[in-house]
């Protein structure tokens, strides 16, 4: 074991270098000398870098003073508690399959954080935010939404009455949280939409209220929207995109810093969509809701094929393209239009419920399969008859 060492000694008040020699004193002290510097002590108060690569060591004193000393200096028995874990990581850098597993688990670190751990911080964050707090960001997006383009609605004021009526008796439902409103907007340039905002406001426009074909449809398409807000999914979504926001939010303690992203959410509302988890979580607060209220999810089931119908592809439509459609959606809307007639006969009897019956014109079936996934409707009584047996 060396006892002693050339080093380079700085004393933290000026830049000058000192030439200067380490020397171990008994077991357990130390002594430098050189240069006009004359200090020792015990070594357990003094502090040494760990090994990396060709970095200098340096030696730490409690009074601000450094000693640099070379790289392959071997001086680590000297601190024998401290130098074992500091010469097995030496090793490992030294090592390239330890290196590449090193790569391997900070990026796979990297990606499970982006996966389950931003969407778990979104989702503690939006919690935090107080219901004041909410509504203030709902009212801020919707003025940005105004001076993006919405205008104010077009539609009879008689017929907004109705609509109003309809969606207050559909939000003051048992589980749902006081303070939902309604806002009606013309938007040409969008189209027919409907968006949740933040703290409770759902905006539909003129295009969706011409479009739909049955009050009932509107129904559903709201209840979707209130599920939506009920389990805060806009805000949620848009803190799970703006991870700058989220880290902000959390490393400064202070949740109404998250308040920034009202100017990511109009942007996220008209030209994203939810993820599919987010959907399904509110198409199915839509089916209960719609139960609740003794309405059948057949509607909501009808306003999808209403608004597929429209367009085809699924991007001429605002709505469809903000809320993705599928033949899988529809299904489990007619799932649980049909679960809903069984437990409701004095509603639907013969299980078709009022809306659904079989017309002439219906008989045909002409639509019965969708276009894209052929897959039949299995619960709209005017395609029951296109479901084929299976051949043998």
């Amino acid at each position: 074991m060396t006892d002693q060492f050339a080093g380079t000694y700085f004393d933290g008040i000026s830049g000058r270098e000192h030439a200067v020699e380490l020397r171990r004193v008994g077991a357990s002290h130390y002594a430098v000398q050189g240069d006009g510097i004359e200090r020792g002590g015990a070594l357990d108060k003094i502090a040494i870098t760990p090994r990396l690569a060709r970095v200098p060591r340096t030696i730490e004193f409690a009074d601000g003073a450094r000693l640099l000393l070379a790289h392959d200096a071997q001086i680590d028995a000297w601190f024998p508690r401290r130098a074992g874990m500091e010469a097995w990581v030496d090793r490992l850098e030294r090592h390239a399959y330890a290196v590449a597993l090193a790569i391997v688990v900070c990026i796979g670190t990297m990606a499970a954080g982006a996966i389950w751990g931003v969407p778990w911080l979104a989702d503690r964050i939006a919690e935090q935010i107080p219901p004041s707090a909410e509504r203030a960001l709902g009212d801020q997006v919707l003025a940005s939404l105004d001076r993006l383009g919405l205008k104010v609605s077009a539609l009879e004021a008689e017929r907004r009455d109705e609509l109003t009526a309809r969606f207050a008796k559909l939000a003051q439902g048992p589980g749902d949280a006081p303070g939902y409103r309604l806002e009606f907007r013309n938007a040409p340039g969008i189209g027919a939409n409907a968006f949740a905002l933040p703290g409770g406001t759902i905006v539909v426009t003129d295009q969706l209220v011409d479009l739909i074909g049955d009050d009932r449809e509107f129904d559903a398409v709201v209840a979707h929207e209130i599920g939506h807000q009920q389990h805060r999914h806009a805000l949620r979504q848009t803190l799970r995109s703006s991870f700058v926001a989220i880290a902000a939010a959390f490393f400064a303690g202070d949740v109404s810093s998250a308040s920034t992203v009202v100017v990511a959410i109009p942007t996220f509302l008209l030209d994203s969509h939810y993820s599919r988890s987010f959907e399904e979580e509110a198409d199915r607060h839509a089916f209960d809701l719609l139960s609740r209220h003794d309405e059948s999810p057949h509607w909501f089931a009808e306003a999808m094929r209403r608004l597929a119908s429209e367009a085809p592809d699924d991007r001429q439509l605002a709505y469809l393209s903000s809320h993705p459609t599928s033949a899988l959606r529809i299904a489990a809307a007619d799932a649980a239009a049909l679960a809903f007639a069984n437990a409701h006969p004095e509603l639907c009897p013969n299980g078709v419920c009022p809306g659904e019956e079989v017309t002439e014109d219906e008989s045909d079936c002409e639509d019965c399969e969708d276009e894209d996934d052929d897959v039949p409707i299995a619960n709209d009584a005017a395609n029951l008859a296109c479901i084929k047996p299976e051949e043998d």
